[in-house]
């Protein structure tokens, strides 16, 4: 009875459109569960309505994700050849092209290697000048065979030489494609000092470290920058064993930093992990973002949320539009401009923008959203009367 009086008083203290009756008591009552509302008393209400709408059925999943680097967009890079840093070029947090040099180091396998190029180079010549010496002499044997003059095997020896020849053309060849590969992997600077060559990025991004100091020997083995493309972000998140089957690679997902500015990063599932952690019970799953800006920085804590796709449509409200009462979701359906039905409803998937109806309601039904409390209140108005 306590409550019954709260209601009671609640009532009493409410706004006109709360007693929206009609005057004459010999009228044709409303069946229960009928609320009506003049166009007057709804504008004053604000009441708003939207319709029921047959909807593909998503659910939310939420976890605790950390932003990362995408390693497809990442360069850790290292010296071809030992060498020493001469000059640092860059700092840590500089943006850079692709190509552009990071650091001058003196590189004495680079002088070895263009004395390489060169050697190989003449090799290449003097083989291809042979392989014209050995055609000629080839084609003079086939007319003197042809004469009698020379035996038919000495036209065959010499066109194996001419064969023999040509291979070494091939070889040589080769050999001037690897040593110059070699020189262009050391990075010779154009115009600088023999012997210097420069370590430079193969993408355009930020240089998040420089582990070098000028002075400093280094070689092959020493992690020298790093370079990432921060356009392109991924958000490792970490999900409950409960939630595994809901997420799915292509779902889509948004991330908002836990600490920072109040934004959302739209993106989508782009990796599923095979594996859970056996201590956390979480699986963990890759949301990729788009990062034009550069707000997103590796190692910053987020919250994700990706909208599972159930695989199945159904008939969803707005979910303003869903009251309780006795601890049991309603809807109120307009049925006339001024008479409004009360709905019991059968929930499903219940997100924060919209609910999925199971029973109760179809598909184009117009549902009342800003203003349903105050259907309510009357509604209960009404059932408090009935019960006095």
């Amino acid at each position: 009875m306590r409550g019954w009086r709260c209601v009671a008083l609640l009532l009493l203290a409410a706004p006109a459109w709360a007693a929206d009756k009609p005057a004459n008591k010999d009228a044709p009552k409303d069946p229960p569960g009928v609320v009506r509302m003049s166009a007057d008393a709804q504008k004053g209400a604000g009441l708003k309505t939207a319709h029921a709408e047959r909807r593909r059925v998503t659910e939310p999943v939420q976890a605790p994700g950390t932003i990362m680097f995408d390693e497809r967009h990442v360069a850790r890079l290292r010296p071809f050849a030992q060498g020493r840093v001469l000059r640092l070029l860059v700092r840590p947090g500089d943006m850079v092209t692709a190509g552009q040099p990071l650091a001058e180091l003196d590189l004495p396998g680079l002088t070895d290697a263009r004395d390489s190029l060169a050697a190989s180079q003449a090799a290449l010549r003097q083989a291809q000048a042979e392989v014209q010496v050995a055609s000629a002499s080839q084609r003079r044997g086939e007319m003197l065979a042809r004469d009698g003059s020379v035996a038919r095997a000495e036209a065959e020896r010499r066109g194996a030489e001419t064969a023999r020849a040509r291979a070494a053309v091939d070889t040589a060849r080769a050999q001037v494609s690897a040593n110059d590969a070699r020189v262009a992997r050391l990075s010779p600077a154009a115009g600088s000092a023999p012997g210097t060559g420069m370590l430079t990025s193969p993408l355009a991004g930020v240089v998040v470290s420089l582990n070098l100091t000028p002075g400093e020997v280094v070689d092959p083995t020493t992690d020298a920058a790093t370079v990432a493309d921060l356009s392109v972000m991924l958000a490792l998140m970490q999900v409950a064993e409960k939630d595994v089957p809901q997420v799915r690679v292509g779902d889509a997902a948004q991330v908002r930093l836990t600490t920072g500015p109040d934004r959302a990063w739209p993106g989508r599932v782009a990796a599923v992990g095979a594996e859970l952690d056996p201590r956390t019970r979480t699986l963990p799953a890759r949301v990729e973002l788009a990062n034009a800006d550069g707000a997103l920085r590796a190692g910053l804590f987020a919250q994700v949320q990706v909208t599972s796709d159930q695989g199945r449509s159904g008939t969803e409200i707005p979910a303003a539009a869903v009251q309780t009462i006795d601890d049991k979701p309603i809807a109120f359906v307009r049925a006339g401009p001024d008479r409004f039905e009360r709905h019991d409803l059968q929930l499903g998937v219940q997100r924060p923008d919209w609910v999925e109806v199971r029973g109760g309601l179809n598909a184009g039904d117009e549902v009342v959203t800003d203003g349903a409390f105050a259907l309510k209140s009357i509604l209960q108005k009404d059932l408090l009367g009935s019960t006095d």
